[in-house]
């Protein structure tokens, strides 16, 4: 029974040749028959069945088509076979009565295709719009999420450092009396570090901010990538950087085509993060490579740490992300820094991804894919980015 309420519909979804075929096949069957069974009468209690297929499957144009045809090969048959053009008065009453019986349950059907047609297309509607409101949920949930996330990750940021600031501030309004200048000075220094931190939480802030509306343009140059990296291990914290063994494979010939100052940003946020991540008197591994000409430049970051679990790598570039172990860890963050990497990495027409096999003491390799000097075209670029996205997924 169920078959039997779907097939008018299975009939809708076959192809245009096919339904055609059908029709032909139906008609000229059912107009045999009706020669061979009524030849003086004219019946249309089989012609029906082709009549209805046209209505139902064609609509209006569909009919028309195939009483034509009907009309048509009747009149040349009983032309032939009366061997005259005017018919018995009776025959011809039989003949165009049937032919409007013909033509009113085809009206009929076509009447009821165009209602199933506007019922389909309101269901549709509907459900369009059903999930449009679903993904309207989805989307106001994840906004409330980034909310809440954003929230409670500057919240937790910005009380280690104020309590820090005011606790100093507080100790010496109280106490400075009695403290000599050598304990002034390191308060001062203290503050002034937690002053510092809070500085740079809200320039990260305000980056991202930037970042997600529009970032400003890349103002690209030929640069030497030993050079920008070079730069960037000189500002980094010499105590940092005395506790790790840094090992650079860079041929000072490598040039990319790429924004300095993005690019420093870029690196130094991979390197802090590793100085906060990784173990201490572990190695840093610098390289790049240039295979040819016009293949882009690989620069990559490989460390030791404890690698990324795969399962996290996807959202490891996404607004407010940290790594679960990182959420409940005592290193600060929150979760902006690599999400602005991705965006100054795009903006200089390069990428970035993540490789990791998340086995501890393995570490994680991030690359960076820089268009090399002189520049590829523009559809060149565009092709390594969808690469490195591929690779990244």
């Amino acid at each position: 029974m169920h078959y039997l309420k779907e097939w008018p519909r299975l009939l809708l979804i076959l192809p245009n040749k096919i339904r055609l075929g059908l029709l032909a096949l139906c008609t000229i069957f059912c107009l045999s028959i009706h020669m061979l069974t009524f030849p003086d009468s004219h019946n249309g209690s089989l012609l029906v069945i082709p009549v209805s297929l046209a209505a139902w499957m064609f609509k209006g144009r569909g009919l028309i088509v195939c009483l034509a045809a009907e009309i048509a090969s009747l009149m040349l048959y009983q032309t032939i076979r009366f061997k005259s053009v005017w018919w018995p008065f009776t025959f011809a009453v039989f003949f165009w009565g049937g032919i409007l019986v013909l033509l009113f349950v085809g009206c009929i059907i076509v009447i009821v295709r165009t209602v199933v047609d506007s019922a389909d297309a309101a269901r549709q509607k509907a459900e369009q719009a059903e999930r449009q409101t679903a993904l309207a949920y989805d989307q106001q949930l994840q906004l409330n999420q980034l909310k809440d996330r954003f929230i409670t990750n500057v919240s937790h940021e910005l009380r280690t450092p104020l309590t820090v600031l005011g606790g100093y501030l507080e100790l010496l309004k109280t106490h400075h009396e009695h403290l000599d200048p050598r304990k002034q000075t390191q308060i001062l220094a203290e503050a002034l570090q937690s002053h510092e931190e809070l500085v740079n939480l809200v320039n990260r802030v305000l980056d991202a901010i930037i970042v997600s509306e529009k970032l400003p343009s890349a103002h690209c140059e030929a640069i030497p990538v030993y050079r920008i990296v070079q730069e960037v291990l000189a500002h980094l914290d010499p105590a940092d950087r005395r506790v790790y063994t840094i090992r650079l494979q860079i041929d000072e010939q490598v040039m990319v085509w790429a924004d300095p100052l993005y690019l420093r940003q870029v690196l130094g946020h991979l390197l802090s993060n590793v100085f906060k991540y990784v173990p201490k008197q572990t190695q840093i591994s610098i390289e790049a490579s240039h295979l040819a000409p016009a293949s882009p430049v690989c620069l990559s970051v490989q460390d030791a740490g404890p690698g990324i679990p795969p399962e996290e790598m996807s959202l490891l570039f996404a607004k407010f992300v940290r790594l679960k172990r990182d959420l409940a860890g005592p290193t600060p963050g929150m979760g902006l820094g690599l999400y602005i990497c991705k965006h100054l990495m795009e903006a200089m027409g390069g990428s970035i991804w993540v490789e990791s096999s998340g086995c501890m003491g393995e570490g994680c390799r991030f690359c960076l894919a820089l268009p090399p000097f002189p520049p590829p075209s523009l559809s060149f670029v565009s092709s390594v980015k969808s690469q490195s996205s591929a690779e990244t997924t």
